[in-house]
């Protein structure tokens, strides 16, 4: 049995009264994109998001990959995405090269240790992990960009040990919350001695409910979360939907529970159709070219102001170069952003 999540505290608070103020600011913005003329209509995806990206293995051992991209798309993607456990305080030769390069980073930050072995939010309420914790936080203000930490990311789906449905870390979403409210209490404790205040944390959800939890259960509530986001993938297991299609309802239920906080995708792939299933014919009613050209396209979704690629060959090709008419979309879109 799962015990529910608490429900979030009412009203406003000082980090909910920032967000408001960072909403009004990006509405600004949006404003000057489309040249603050009234009933202009909002502008599309690719003029008002931030483009950040996932270069496979990044930043193991350094972050080339990642410098390999934005020269392969001809821009620079300026949020620099990683993946790291904790039997890692920080990554030093790729996190020196993010800092030389000025880039913002989005660390996946996975609560496993050497072997996978999965880390019991039940230690992390109890104290186990402090001294961890104060090391990966005072690398993470030592670095000159925005660090947003998306902490134990995924948990309504079936793939980590920090979802109920999979076991390991969590034995209810009462425990996942209850892990996920130390360590940013933790992380607010220690940054008192530091002037600047670089850190931010990511709930991050994927668009579908797995193992019959609903998202909402995991949600540590609005005091405890900077960001939204979801991570967005077209294709697996021959599913094929529009941009518009797979945002709808993450993106409904994620804005329901939080009105003020943005929303990022934090990882986004698209395959390329048949190209997976040898013997498949292509089906020219679908295509990646004019799916990212459709994401770009968007205007939906207003709260939406982070978008990072998950540029890596693994169940399927979701490389922005995994046919030239992908790479040229891309190119073309981002190429002097």
């Amino acid at each position: 049995m799962h015990t529910p999540a608490a429900p979030p505290r009412a009203g406003i608070t000082r980090r909910g009264a920032l967000r408001t103020l960072a909403v009004g600011g990006a509405a600004l913005a949006l404003t000057a994109t489309t040249g603050g003329v009234a009933g202009a209509g909002p502008a599309p995806l690719l003029q008002r998001a931030t483009w950040g990206a996932y270069a496979s293995r990044v930043p193991f051992p350094d972050a080339a990959p990642h410098y390999a991209l934005e020269a392969l798309v001809g821009t620079r993607f300026p949020q620099m995405s990683w993946f790291s456990t904790w039997g890692v305080a920080w990554p030093k030769g790729g996190g020196q090269q993010a800092a030389r390069s000025r880039h913002d980073l989005l660390v996946a930050w996975q609560p496993t240790l050497d072997g996978r072995r999965p880390v019991l939010f039940s230690d992390i309420v109890a104290g186990r992990h402090d001294d961890y914790l104060t090391r990966f936080f005072t690398a993470a203000a030592r670095h000159p960009g925005r660090v947003t930490v998306r902490f134990a990311h995924e948990p309504n789906g079936t793939g980590y040990p920090w979802s109920v449905a999979a076991g390991g870390c969590v034995r209810s979403t009462a425990e996942y919350v209850a892990g996920w409210r130390y360590v940013v209490e933790f992380h607010r404790r220690i940054s008192r001695r530091w002037t600047e205040q670089n850190v931010r944390f990511c709930w991050c959800v994927t668009t579908r409910d797995r193992g019959g939890i609903p998202l909402e259960e995991y949600y540590p509530g609005d005091d405890w979360v900077d960001v939204l986001a979801v991570d967005v993938y077209n294709g697996y297991g021959g599913t094929w939907a529009s941009p518009r299609g797979l945002l709808a309802a993450p993106y409904a239920r994620l804005t329901a529970l939080n009105e003020a906080a943005p929303v990022w995708i934090a990882e986004l792939g698209c395959r390329e159709p048949a190209k997976d299933e040898p013997g498949a014919r292509a089906d020219p009613r679908r295509s990646k070219a004019d799916w990212l050209s459709s994401l770009f396209a968007m205007t939906e979704y207003p709260r939406l102001e982070s978008v990072n690629f998950f540029h890596a060959d693994r169940t399927h090709d979701w490389r922005l170069d995994s046919s030239p008419a992908a790479l040229q979309v891309c190119r073309t879109a981002l190429a002097g952003r």
